[in-house]
């Protein structure tokens, strides 16, 4: 057994980036998991404009009393 198997450098399905022009799309497996963790990070970036929002929104309004 050499280190190389062991540090997954035999493999042909590997990754090097995570940048979206660095993945093997032709895999089905990674534009599965690609496509979940872009929409999750999607999601979740949103969640926090939209809360960003709401605050600056809530911040600027005359009528509230602090």
């Amino acid at each position: 057994m050499y280190i190389g198997e062991l540090l997954c450098s035999g493999l042909a399905r590997s990754i090097q980036s995570l940048l979206p022009w660095d993945i093997p799309w032709h895999d089905p497996s990674h534009a599965v998991f690609f496509a979940a963790f872009y929409g999750a990070l999607g999601a979740i970036s949103l969640g926090v404009m939209v809360a960003k929002g709401r605050t600056l929104l809530n911040l600027f309004k005359k009528d509230s009393s602090h």
